[in-house]
This record gives structure tokens, C-alpha cells and sequence, in this order.
């Protein structure tokens, strides 16, 4: 079989579809680059807000533990409850052994909750058999102007049952 030989006017239309699509690819292989760039952004952006959100969680869950913990101290030391009023609003210091268990309970408190939170302050109050503990911190090393955030417990404690 003898194949046709191409025309000239074959010839033009095959070249020019060929030239039309010059350059086709590249433009597909940058809109693929641009939308993997925007992936990764949004990626990245998720990663950034999950690490705040996971430090903010941390700082939340040491509140409600230091808060717990001296809800605890209180019960076992019911017969000195009004003396467990304090206020909290100092930076990190060393702390040492109070001379009474009710003191080392207060310095023990004030310690945790001026260490462990930025800028950490808190309070105990107690009003008959209901203690209140409101434990706050700044948030501001996480999001900038977030403020603060207070964690507020209350519970009744019974000295004789």
C-alpha cells in the first residue's frame, strides 16, 4: 500500500495544531503547582491552629488540676477551712515548707499557679462549707490580645459527717 503523500494544505493544518498546543502543558504543570501551594498553606495553617488550641488546652486542664488539687487539700484539712482564703497575684518564686500543713497547702497553691500558668494568678474563697478556687492566665503567648481566661470551681466541703 502506498501511502498519500501529505499536501501542502495537510501539511499547514498539522502545523498549526501543533503550535497551538505549544506551551499547553507548562501552563497545566503551573496550575497544578499553584493548587499544591495552596494545599500546603491550608495544611500548614491547620497545624498552626491545632498547636494553639493544644496549648491553650494544656494551660486549661493544669487549671482544673491545681484547682483539684486544692479542693482536695481542703477536705483533708476541713477543721481549718476559713483559714484556706488567699489570693494569688505574685510571679514565680521558690517556695518552701510552711510551718503547718494548712501553710504549706497555701504556699504550695500560690507556687503551682505562679509557675505553671503565664501569668498565672488565683484565689480561694470560702463562704460556711463552700469553697470557691478560681485559678486565671494569659493567653496572650498563644493568640496575641486574647486576654485572659479563669478557671472557677466551686464545692462544698463538710468538716464533721
Amino acid at each position: 500500500m502506498d501511502k498519500e503523500r501529505p499536501t501542502p494544505r495537510r501539511v499547514a493544518r498539522l502545523w498549526s495544531a501543533a503550535t497551538a498546543q505549544r506551551g499547553v502543558s507548562l501552563l497545566e504543570v503551573l496550575v497544578a503547582v499553584l493548587v499544591l501551594a495552596i494545599g500546603v498553606l491550608g495544611a500548614v495553617s491547620l497545624q498552626i491552629n491545632a498547636l494553639r488550641y493544644n496549648a491553650s488546652a494544656a494551660y486549661n486542664t493544669q487549671a482544673s488540676f491545681l484547682a483539684y488539687d486544692m479542693l482536695d487539700r481542703m477536705r483533708a484539712n476541713a477543721d481549718n477551712l476559713s483559714s484556706y482564703t488567699i489570693n494569688i497575684n505574685s510571679a514565680c518564686a521558690d517556695s518552701s515548707p510552711g510551718a503547718s500543713i494548712l501553710a504549706t497547702d497555701r504556699q504550695d497553691f500560690a507556687h503551682a499557679v505562679s509557675c505553671l500558668l503565664p501569668g498565672g494568678y488565683g484565689s480561694v474563697a470560702v463562704n460556711g462549707n463552700l469553697a470557691t478556687v478560681t485559678i486565671g492566665w494569659s493567653e496572650e503567648r498563644i493568640v496575641a490580645a486574647a486576654g485572659n481566661t479563669e478557671f472557677v470551681i466551686s464545692s462544698m466541703i463538710r468538716g464533721d459527717l
